[in-house]
């Protein structure tokens, strides 16, 4: 019997979408708020090769045939949760984040496909995350603002909208 573990943020529209497909399809999981404990955090982290953005799900945590998959898409394709194949989106966007502790700028994709609540900045090394109810750090600290936000126009719910 497959295993999934999702690794999620409560803040993450990306991460509410894949339970609710799961929850739809009565499909069980476990889900790990890596914004709870840095143990949650650093075992996504290791379990994904690094990966900063959520939703990750493991696919058979632990065994042989374990598969990690990063983002959204990835994760309804390989789950079958639809008809029709997720599309990743190929359009790249990038965006300067300030670092709120040392002011240090640096430049970081804005991800279309999942949400990125920490990112490690490049001036001090400190992982630094999301303000208060936003998904992610591009909603915090960038110039400009992830699509999400600019879509939905903000994430004043706890959860920028997919």
């Amino acid at each position: 019997m497959q295993t999934i573990d999702i690794y999620t943020t409560p803040q993450c529209g990306f991460c509410k979408a894949l339970k609710a497909k799961l929850d739809e399809k009565k499909i069980a999981y476990t889900s790990h708020d890596v914004t709870a404990n840095e143990k949650e955090l650093a075992d996504m982290r290791t379990l994904s090769g690094g990966a900063m953005s959520v939703p990750v799900t493991v696919l058979n945590k632990g065994a042989e045939d374990q598969q990690v998959l990063l983002g959204y898409p990835d994760a309804v394709k390989a789950l079958k949760l639809e008809e029709k194949e997720a599309s990743k989106d190929e359009q790249k966007d990038t965006a300067t984040l300030t670092c709120p502790k040392c002011g240090h700028k640096q430049k970081g994709e804005i991800p279309t496909t999942s949400c990125v609540p920490f990112y490690i900045c490049g001036g001090c090394g400190e992982t630094i995350k999301a303000q208060g109810e936003d998904c992610c750090v591009f909603c915090s600290y960038a110039d400009k603002q992830c699509p999400l936000k600019k879509k939905d126009g903000d994430c004043s719910s706890g959860a920028c909208k997919i």
